[in-house]
């Protein structure tokens, strides 16, 4: 069985297979159980594979986990509630009604603990999770750029007693108004790298990929939020804040484009001016 076929990420999972992974079995277990598009029949037919045919290992018992002898007779227990309880692979908090042993049972025990993978993305990468748009920027979310994953030798010394919510990525994410900021999200697992185009002030993005390679000068970097910022604000914003009446006074309104000969003679009339040094 390809375990290596439970990867959400397909940039991720295409990576594992070109280096020939191989997991241990607590990270088969794992990558079974946070699959997003299998069924619960498939998943199962993958833990069987790993009760027959990978090592049992201890479960070390964690913060919000309990310690277990077996991972072969956890998931064999983890099969037999699901199975009783008719558990569905999706989950309501909302809804639940779980003992704290049955919490366990059904979750902790994959959740509670920290997983550590390599993965092909570099610094500077435009990145997302898999699931979501990456133009609907909000907390941590949309595309960002990406700075480093937690799955170095000191993150593994560090997060060894982690969960799954320190499989962080951190990065410079951006708001709606385009604002910029640096932030860490999780799970990097979920990562894909953006491949599509940026629009407004979106673009900004680009800029901060390549400043944080070394490809751009940080003069450029500032000269590239300013007009794309002004640009945006000019299109985007100031249409919704004032009539079109207002804005046709303003002479902001349908404007004309400037002809190549219109451009030059307005870039000879600024050097005349001494806005240009050359």
């Amino acid at each position: 069985m390809d375990v290596l076929s439970f990867v959400n990420s397909k940039d991720i999972r295409e990576y594992l297979h070109e280096i020939d992974y191989k997991c241990d079995s607590m990270q088969a277990a794992w990558l079974v159980y946070q699959s997003a598009d299998k069924t619960m029949e498939e998943k199962h037919a993958a833990y069987r594979w790993i009760i027959d045919n990978m090592p049992d290992c201890p479960m070390p018992k964690r913060r919000f986990a309990v310690a277990r002898e077996s991972l072969h007779a956890f998931l064999q227990e983890h099969m037999d509630f699901c199975e009783k309880h008719k558990a569905q692979i999706d989950r309501n908090q909302y809804l639940e009604n779980l003992t704290d042993d049955e919490q366990d049972l059904y979750r902790d025990a994959f959740e509670s603990r920290w997983y550590c993978f390599p993965t092909p993305f570099r610094k500077g990468d435009l990145v997302h999770l898999f699931w979501e748009n990456p133009h609907k920027h909000r907390c941590c979310g949309g595309v960002f750029v990406l700075d480093n994953i937690a799955n170095n030798e000191e993150d593994i010394k560090r997060c060894v007693h982690g969960d799954t919510s320190d499989m962080n990525a951190y990065g410079w994410f951006q708001d709606p108004d385009g604002t910029v900021y640096n932030e860490v999200m999780f799970n990097y697992m979920d990562l894909v790298k953006f491949k599509g185009e940026l629009y407004g002030q979106e673009r900004l993005l680009i800029a901060i990929s390549n400043f944080v390679q070394g490809k751009l000068e940080f003069e450029l970097l500032l000269q590239s939020q300013r007009t794309l910022m002004m640009r945006d604000y000019g299109e985007s914003w100031m249409p919704n804040w004032y009539t079109d009446e207002g804005m046709e006074l303003a002479g902001l309104s349908k404007l004309p484009k400037m002809t190549k000969r219109q451009k030059k003679a307005n870039r000879l009339r600024r050097r005349r001016e001494g806005r240009y040094y050359t």
